[in-house]
């Protein structure tokens, strides 16, 4: 059976990797601050021959995949509640699709709100800054003072 699945690496302080050879075990650390500007996959060789795909991960925080209904809403100039999906979630930001087209635009402050899938169903209220915009999917950083954690998403970012 072959799994088809790429794996991720996280890109240390130092910009290296652990990468894991999925064939013979074995494992190395590596340098890959060349690769900071690659968007895709690249391919990692190991010393018995076999090449891997793998994709690197640069960010500084971790990002889940969720599910999660929400709105958000724009607040220049004066908008409207609208249904996003958050599609990913960070400490610092969130990357959500919106269910119709909308022009929001990279640097607009909107206004956002969810709730987890966690046993409370925590729901979560933010300002935030437009960060992309692809389509209809929008990466946007939360407005939080420096160094604030917000306790409910570090709580539901380490849930499995």
């Amino acid at each position: 059976m072959t799994n088809n699945t790429v794996k991720k690496l996280y890109v240390d302080d130092a910009g290296m990797v652990t990468f894991f050879c999925p064939k013979c075990g074995d494992s190395r650390k590596q340098s890959v601050d060349k690769y900071r500007d690659v968007t895709g996959l690249i391919k990692m060789s190991c010393i018995c021959g076999n090449a891997t795909e793998v994709k690197l991960e640069f960010r500084k925080f971790f990002r889940k995949d969720t599910e999660l209904q929400g709105l958000y809403y724009r607040t220049t100039p004066d908008g409207h509640w609208a249904k996003m999906i958050v599609r990913n979630l960070s400490m610092v930001g969130c990357k959500f699709e919106m269910i119709r087209n909308d022009l929001l635009e990279e640097g607009e402050e909107i206004n956002i709100q969810f709730t987890l899938d966690d046993p409370r169903s925590s729901i979560i209220r933010k300002k935030a800054v437009v960060s992309l915009v692809e389509g209809r999917s929008v990466g946007c950083k939360f407005c939080d003072p420096p160094g604030y954690i917000d306790s409910e998403i570090g709580f539901y970012l380490r849930q499995a």
